[in-house]
């Protein structure tokens, strides 16, 4: 997947590997420790809880799971299906039986997704597929549209490690800030701002959305959409729409749903943009069960993309992949974000409960809440007050103070001092996820944030951990 040579990299893919590399020195040194912190009222609370990672810990469906003990069953008596042998169905390279059932199932939402919005019914023919990850989609599609030294515009809170896979082409990430408050919404002046003077320049390769949002799920009505499918048609470049999480939402209107109007006439967004997503978080698929999609109505570029792909789909997993998909049935979803807000609801909760006991407005959150994370805001004077003058800086205090792994919301192309943290699964080991530790992670921060209240700052906080701070020149 080499995208040619690559020019120096941006300060934003320097600040991924700084956080991911200060995590690691950080953590060991934490487990070396014993790794023992603070509650409230006297609670003490052993190892660390990982509310960073991007797992949902939810199970797949009970019928598909069934469904797929059976299918590997068939698979390993070799008594396949009819169609698995031969043919396009399970064809290597791109199977169709996967091309169609992603139109079916995972791009339906493209048709009437909302009153007003007539949208667009995805063919199979507009599909490419890949296998196990959507990742591997994005970093090809990216390649088909960046050059070295070009850029990439991405509206503030995007993927936390979106730069890497635009710099491996040669291009960089420039970011257009979000609406000013706490909503967090692409802000359509900003981006038509951003958009026309690189494009004037001469270095526009695209654009790279995150829709629904992964940090922060904004809400956006059918007019703000509309805006913002005008200000990305008159812009006359491809577009990139990362849709993993619209499973997670009741209701979401993608952005390749709408027609734009415009001086030369109406514009089908559709043709225009490569929307991406997959069924790990949707569907919660798992292993030889994971596969990404894309969809547009630009032939041309799902080629190029075609092209790309050169690891090829085993039989095997092409079945497994299409298990899952048929026997997963849409009160799943329902039941999952139904568990999702009830999660949201508890967080919000701990969070208003965190501040009536402060007396102040100590955190905040972000967006709508929507989905798996939860991203909060601190109040600057109190992270001033503690020598805390970055996300980087925020993310550290939060780890090594109180065990709390996080991402910051610099990585993510904001400067806001905030976190995102898993509130569905927060985990203390990979698969031991385990939403009753929602309440643990509150009572952690909201001791943490007792002690800055109480005048202790962050190099103090990290020194009775034997760290040094960031900004110290061999902390890392």
């Amino acid at each position: 997947m080499s995208c040619g040579s690559v020019v120096e990299r941006s300060e934003l893919t320097a600040l991924t590997r700084r956080s991911e590399a200060r995590k690691r020195l950080v953590r060991r040194h934490l487990r070396l420790l014993g790794g023992e912190f603070a509650g409230t009222a006297g609670r003490r609370y052993q190892g660390l809880l990982d509310v960073y990672h991007g797992e949902t810990g939810l199970r797949i469906d009970p019928a598909a799971a069934a469904a797929l003990d059976r299918a590997w069953r068939e698979i390993l008596r070799a008594d396949p299906p009819p169609d698995y042998p031969a043919g396009a169905a399970y064809d290597k390279c791109q199977p169709l039986v996967l091309r169609e059932l992603a139109a079916e199932r995972m791009f339906d939402r493209f048709f009437a997704p909302a009153a007003g919005v007539p949208g667009v019914r995805v063919r199979a023919d507009e599909v490419v597929v890949c296998p196990y990850s959507s990742t591997v989609l994005l970093e090809e599609a990216v390649a088909t549209l960046a050059w070295p030294g070009g850029v990439i515009v991405c509206p503030e809170g995007f993927y936390k490690s979106a730069s890497i896979h635009v710099e491996k082409c040669g291009a960089r990430i420039v970011t257009c800030p979000a609406t000013v408050d706490d909503a967090f919404a692409i802000d359509p002046e900003s981006l038509a701002r951003c958009l026309a003077e690189h494009r004037a320049r001469g270095d526009l390769c695209g654009v790279l959305l995150t829709l629904p949002g992964n940090p922060v799920v904004a809400h956006y009505s059918r007019h703000q959409m509309a805006v913002i499918a005008r200000v990305l048609a008159a812009a006359e470049v491809p577009i990139i729409c990362d849709m993993a999480f619209d499973r997670m939402l009741a209701a979401h209107i993608p952005i390749a749903a709408m027609t734009a109007d415009t001086a030369r006439g109406p514009v089908r967004l559709y043709d225009r943009v490569l929307t991406i997503t997959g069924n790990s978080k949707g569907y919660n698929a798992v292993g030889p069960c994971k596969f990404g999609a894309a969809c547009s109505g630009d032939a041309e570029w799902l080629a190029r993309i075609q092209e790309r792909l050169t690891v090829t789909f085993q039989r095997e997993s092409t079945h497994l992949v299409r298990v899952l998909l048929e026997n997963t049935p849409r009160t799943y979803f329902r039941h999952n974000r139904k568990i999702m807000r009830e999660q949201q609801d508890r967080a919000l909760d701990l969070l208003a409960g965190i501040n009536h006991r402060a007396g102040a407005k100590l955190v905040r959150p972000l967006g709508s809440a929507q989905g798996m994370f939860l991203t909060v805001l601190f109040d600057p004077d109190l992270l001033v007050a503690a020598g805390v003058g970055s996300g980087a800086e925020l993310e550290d205090l939060l780890l090594a103070g109180a065990g709390i792994d996080s991402v910051a919301l610099d990585r993510t192309g904001s400067s806001r001092l905030g976190v995102r943290l898993n509130v569905l699964a927060p985990r203390k080991a990979p698969g031991y996820e385990n939403r009753g530790l929602i309440e643990e992670l509150f009572d952690r921060l909201d001791e943490l944030l007792r002690e800055l209240a109480s005048g202790r700052g962050y190099a103090e906080v990290l020194a009775a951990r034997g760290l040094l701070p960031l900004n110290s020149s061999v902390a890392q």
